[in-house]
């Protein structure tokens, strides 16, 4: 095998997903949801929700699902200065459909999975598309660590709840690592160990290049992170009208950070079983009662996961109708070892 078949296979090969960690991040994931499942007073729940006023829950769900088009948007923006063709409304199927995936595999996996999409629906190298998403990683760890810890403060001022604390210590970890990366990945541009391997040179240099978009789009990715973050407020924002709450958008936006945070716990899928727990807990602590706070977590999980869920296998099973490429699906030719051509 000569050296272009190498690099063609190892670049266009699917990410290893479906091993056995990731059946053991189901299990436990699905071990936790059915203990919680088991305290719950589902009579009392379907009460709570029959009477909640669902059009604003269905409001907040649009607002939520919109995020991911948004994120399309702003992906493409950071790959601005790489040759591809492709438009917005496709990076945004493709961000959904991956966080589709992230969602039943553990410990953000779904990025590896976005950077294959990536490479076999628009030529993007994966080393390239897989810098651009830590660097989109990175602002968004940021963005809600902040809005976390303010929000945190405004409401508990020093009486900050223990597992608060942990939530927002484990945002300061992800926020770090992110930018640990990063930061690594620029020294290596000033001085990479001379026995590095020119594959992986090749590979740091195309991770590097993703990181680093280009300074005309910056202030439009910095705008359409602010959309973003608007649009999950909202998301919660409406969920908690819909039960007849009324909270302040400083609670709101603690509710909404403090379980985004739990979302990275590394070991269920998309923090399966701890979101739920944080969701609830968040909610008890600024005194909302147990019932409709049960009521909430549930029908906040039904609509961002489990439709989720859902909406991704039927997206999987119309994919070819949206031109959308999920596994092996493209051939990468001798002769463009790249696959890049072939996809423009």
């Amino acid at each position: 095998m000569n050296e272009n078949s190498a690099e063609r296979d190892s670049d266009s090969s699917m990410p290893a997903l479906f091993g056995w960690r990731t059946w053991a991040s189901m299990a436990i994931g699905l071990s936790v949801l059915v203990i919680l499942a088991w305290r719950v007073d589902f009579d009392e729940v379907w009460r709570e929700i029959r009477e909640a006023d669902l059009r604003y829950a269905l409001l907040g769900g649009f607002a939520h699902y919109l995020t991911y088009f948004v994120r399309g948007r702003r992906w493409k923006k950071c790959l601005r200065h790489i040759s591809f063709k492709a438009t917005s409304l496709k990076f945004g199927l493709v961000v959904f459909f991956y966080n589709w995936v992230d969602n039943i595999v553990p410990a953000k996996l779904g990025d590896l999975y976005a950077a294959h999409m990536a490479r076999i629906n628009f030529g993007i190298k994966r080393s390239q598309a897989l810098g651009s998403i830590v660097f989109l990683r990175m602002i968004d760890a940021w963005v809600v660590l902040l809005l976390a810890a303010v929000s945190s403060w405004a409401v508990f001022r020093t009486d900050l709840p223990r597992f608060v604390g942990w939530s927002l210590i484990g945002g300061i970890a992800m926020a770090l690592a992110a930018t640990l990366v990063l930061v690594a990945f620029v020294f290596l541009k000033k001085k990479t160990p001379t026995w590095v391997p020119e594959r992986f040179r090749r590979m740091i240099r195309d991770f590097r290049e993703g990181m680093q978009p280009s300074r005309r789009y910056l202030m439009e990715i910095a705008f359409l992170t602010i959309c973003i973050w608007t649009l999950e407020t909202l998301w919660i924002y409406c969920l908690t009208l819909a039960f007849g709450l009324s909270l302040g958008p400083v609670t709101v936006i603690f509710l909404t950070t403090l379980s985004l945070l739990a979302s990275i716990f590394p070991f269920t899928p998309s923090g399966a079983g701890a979101v739920e727990v944080t969701i609830f807990v968040c909610l008890r602590l600024v005194n909302v009662p147990v019932g409709i706070a049960t009521s909430l977590t549930v029908l906040n999980r039904l609509i961002d996961y489990w439709l989720h869920i859902l909406l991704g296998i039927l997206t999987f099973a119309v994919r070819r109708k949206f031109g959308l490429h999920t596994w092996r699906e493209v051939p990468f030719s001798e002769e463009d070892p790249t696959g890049e051509d072939e996809h423009h």
